[in-house]
C-alpha cells in the first residue's frame, strides 16, 4: 500500500477487513453508525477489503451522504483492488476522490 494523501486521527479511521457485501451489511451499516455518531470526521479504510458488491456500494453512497448532511469530514483513505474495481466499474472514483491517474494497484487514494 502506497502512503496515504493526508495524515489521519485514528480516532477518525474506521477500518473494515473482508467481505464488504450483503453478508457483512448489516454489522458494516451498525458500526458506520456508531463511528459517525460519535465523530465529525470518517476516513475509510477499505485497504483490506476482498470483496465488494452492490450491498457495499450502498453503504459507502450512504456514509458519504450521511458525513456530507451533518457537514462531517469524509475521506476514502485507502482501498483495495476490489474497491478499486466496483468504484472504476460504475465510474465512481471521481465521487469518492480517487485520482483517476492511480491504477487499482497498490491500493491508496
Amino acid at each position: 500500500m502506497k502512503p496515504e494523501r493526508e495524515s489521519t486521527s485514528a480516532d477518525d479511521r474506521f477500518v473494515h477487513e473482508g467481505e464488504l457485501t450483503i453478508y457483512t451489511a448489516t454489522e458494516t451499516l451498525a458500526r458506520l453508525r456508531a463511528h459517525l455518531a460519535a465523530r465529525q470526521a470518517c476516513d475509510l479504510d477499505l485497504s483490506g477489503v476482498s470483496e465488494m458488491d452492490s450491498a457495499g456500494l450502498q453503504l459507502l453512497l450512504w456514509v458519504r451522504r450521511v458525513a456530507q448532511a451533518s457537514e462531517a469530514r469524509f475521506r476514502l483513505v485507502a482501498y483495495s483492488d476490489a474497491v478499486a474495481e466496483v468504484l472504476g466499474l460504475l465510474h465512481l472514483r471521481i465521487l469518492f476522490g480517487l485520482d483517476s491517474a492511480h491504477s487499482a494497484e497498490g491500493g491508496s487514494a
